[in-house]
């Protein structure tokens, strides 16, 4: 006589689950639905070198933040992100992301990240993102993050990112040709 096994239930489908939330209220821009997956005190480390970069306490702020993330990259059509896998522990879970940036004129760049949370209660109290490319980000936020946020993205603001910024626009340049030549492996 054989038995069969039931399958053992996924201690971590509650962080999956997480993750799914969080990933579709940041593709769609939906605060309201993002909001409550933030801890009240939660700390978001957002990394590099731009405007948007720093230590965010509390959600009031971290709304914020990702409210901007969200007018700079996804609205825009700037950013295209991919969800590609989640690699859950006890109270971490973790986002692989990868991502088109999309530059005008038919240029794109690739990229990769990881997110690190840490969950308590079915919501972030603490969160690091790790980009592949630091400096790609940090240039392309010089180009035209301000611009975007501060200026609704004109022609005329974009372009004057781009003179403001001389070697954000020749690095970026020069980010695109490897990728064309299949020769971008660079991590910094």
């Amino acid at each position: 006589m054989t038995t069969q096994v039931e399958p053992a239930a996924d201690p971590h489908e509650d962080k999956r689950d997480f993750i799914q939330a969080y990933w579709n209220a940041l593709m769609t821009g939906d605060m309201e639905a993002f909001a409550p997956l933030v801890h009240e005190n939660c700390v978001v480390h957002y990394p590099g070198n731009h405007l948007l970069s720093g230590d965010y306490v509390g959600r009031e702020a971290i709304v914020q933040l990702y409210s901007d993330l969200h007018k700079v990259g996804i609205k825009s059509g700037t950013f295209i992100g991919e969800w590609h896998d989640t690699v859950t522990s006890g109270d971490h879970a973790c986002a692989l992301i990868s991502y088109t940036l999309e530059l005008g004129a038919g240029q794109r760049l690739t990229g990769e990240a990881v997110g690190v949370f840490h969950l308590e209660g079915g919501q972030m109290i603490e969160y690091w993102l790790l980009e592949r490319d630091q400096k790609l980000i940090n240039d392309i936020f010089a180009l035209s993050g301000k611009a975007v946020l501060e200026k609704g993205g004109s022609k005329r603001a974009m372009a004057l990112g781009a003179v403001m910024h001389p070697l954000s626009l020749i690095r970026t340049g020069r980010r695109v040709v490897r990728q064309k030549r299949g020769a971008n492996k660079k991590m910094l």
